[in-house]
């Protein structure tokens, strides 16, 4: 388990604590020097947009972004990446959460950071959806091909 200090503890400014903790270079590289500048809207929208380019390099033939993007790359009917078979219902409980993590990211996080201004003015907010979108980078990283095709109804 994540273990951050306390707010007075040495250690605890959010630039130290954002370099503890993002470490995926994708991530890291676009975003450390805008967050530890203050810049904390523009370091998200990086991630954000570190996460979309990502996922967009896994499946090269798919040209889209953002929302329309994470639909189908994660939709669980026709999946381009899954982390599974998709045999038991957990197994396409993941498929389904993901899909709509992936998308809801990409609508309420990528998309009003990168057209607003200010839109995340704070340090903590700023490191819990970076460290979220290295979560789903990280998980992207893990996922792997599948068909993009709907499976055929099983014969009764």
């Amino acid at each position: 388990m994540l273990a951050l200090p306390s707010p007075t503890a040495e250690g605890s400014e959010p630039a130290s604590v954002f370099a503890r903790l993002v470490t995926e270079p994708e991530i890291h590289n676009v975003s450390s020097d805008l967050f530890v500048s203050g810049h904390y809207n523009l370091s998200v929208a990086e991630a954000y947009k570190a996460v979309d380019k990502f996922v967009a390099g896994r499946v090269p033939d798919v040209a889209q972004n953002g929302t329309t993007l994470m639909d189908q790359i994660f939709a669980p009917g026709a999946p381009h990446l899954c982390w599974s078979e998709m045999q038991t219902v957990s197994e396409v409980d993941e498929q389904k959460g993901y899909h709509r993590l992936y998308s809801g990211a990409m609508l309420g996080i990528r998309n009003p950071t990168t057209h607003e201004f200010g839109w995340v003015d704070e340090p903590e907010l700023a490191l819990e959806l970076i460290v979220f979108a290295q979560h789903l980078l990280r998980k992207a990283k893990a996922a792997q091909p599948g068909t993009g095709k709907a499976k055929p109804a099983k014969a009764q």
